[in-house]
């Protein structure tokens, strides 16, 4: 059955300024609609980041590694998790991303997957759990495929074996669907997505002692040469 990520793209400023009893009532509803999704047979894996402003991005200039602390500017929203489901088709994978809870500002992405894996149990290896987005950065749609597709071609063997813990590429944006909300009410909305200046193209996520060790890692590979990686741990690792 095709698989489909659900990316949960987060308004911080507007997260950062909600009640505490609003906080508690959003948690719970994420912990029933992964209850809802697994009674469904859909429910493949899900996690939440830390905070944009706790992560970093890399990428190269001139043969050398550049590092950005978050938040990250002129970009409207985070990822702030995301859920990787099963289901028929890109319609049904919609409906089931309609359930997912969302707060004030927040807009979810849903893309098919080209390829890859995850290990669910990733959060409980030993040492920090770090999710690396694969980020490009293209005017048009097509030229940010090509981006991929380089970054695909160079980084086969990237991985440190004793530190991987799987990842997926996602197809295009084009491919997907977006809901936001307007007027608070729940939008959807037909791709591409390229508004933003960086735009994901795949996660994968390896096992660190530190941001620093994940940072420094990050800035030695094709990814940071030809795209940028926005490094964040997990929130439960």
């Amino acid at each position: 059955m095709p698989e489909f990520m659900i990316l949960i793209q987060e308004n911080e400023g507007e997260a950062g300024r909600a009640p505490a009893a609003e906080t508690r009532r959003l948690v719970e509803a994420h912990t029933a609609y992964v209850q809802s999704l697994k009674a469904a047979g859909a429910y493949r894996d899900g996690e939440r980041l830390r905070p944009s402003g706790e992560g970093r991005r890399v990428r190269a200039h001139h043969g050398r590694p550049q590092v950005e602390p978050g938040p990250f500017a002129g970009e409207p929203r985070a990822l702030a998790g995301y859920y990787l489901i099963r289901a028929d088709d890109l319609d049904a994978a919609v409906a089931l991303a309609d359930g997912c809870p969302m707060a004030p500002g927040d807009t979810l992405d849903v893309r098919p997957l080209m390829k890859g894996n995850v290990h669910a149990d990733k959060s409980d290896a030993r040492g920090k759990t770090f999710a690396f987005a694969v980020l490009g950065n293209a005017s048009n749609e097509r030229a940010w495929v090509d981006v991929m597709d380089r970054i695909d071609a160079e980084t086969k063997n990237a991985f440190p074996a004793e530190r991987a813990l799987g990842g997926v590429r996602l197809q295009p944006p084009g491919q997907g669907r977006q809901i936001g909300s307007r007027g608070g009410k729940r939008a959807l909305m037909d791709g591409p997505f390229l508004e933003s200046k960086e735009v994901i193209g795949g996660l994968f996520f390896l096992r660190w002692a530190s941001l620093d060790e994940a940072v420094q890692w990050a800035g030695t590979t094709k990814f940071a040469e030809h795209g940028a990686l926005e490094v964040r741990e997990l929130w439960r690792s």
